[in-house]
């Protein structure tokens, strides 16, 4: 039975905001880069988590936090895509979701929790070969 080519990179946008998302890389680790107008966020390892669900992968990162106040996560639904070859380019559309928790150190927060701001994501996904420097020398 052939081996399902699934990609390892996906490269996405939305109004304002550009994605880089590889589900491991030359470390061995995940890495994920996210532009929103002139800020750059880099994120890797146990900084990224994803979570399986039956509707895709639901890829999480932390990208504010404000002390006895709220957290603000990123997170992108990636839906199962299989490659037809190993060179070739999925076109994928999905979205982002913008999420406002709130906290206190005071006790449990009253009413709703978490607030959402979606944004429609578009790009591409491949499968790339990462090579670390001791393997392209054995």
């Amino acid at each position: 039975m052939a081996q399902k080519l699934l990609p390892n990179q996906y490269d996405l946008k939305g109004p304002g905001l550009t994605l880089n998302y590889s589900t491991t890389s030359i470390a061995g680790q995940p890495r994920l880069t996210l532009k929103k107008s002139r800020q750059t966020l880099n994120f890797s390892g146990d900084e990224i988590n994803v979570v399986n669900t039956a509707i895709g992968d639901l890829v999480t990162v932390t990208i504010a936090r404000t002390v006895d106040r709220s957290y603000t996560t990123f997170s992108m639904l990636l839906p199962l895509i299989e490659l037809a070859t190993a060179s070739s380019r999925q076109v994928v559309r999905t979205f982002g979701i913008t999420t406002v928790h709130k906290t206190s150190i005071a006790g449990p927060v009253k009413g709703q929790q978490e607030t959402y701001k979606t944004v429609a994501l578009r790009g591409t996904a491949q499968q790339v070969a990462f090579v670390t420097g001791r393997s392209a020398g054995a």
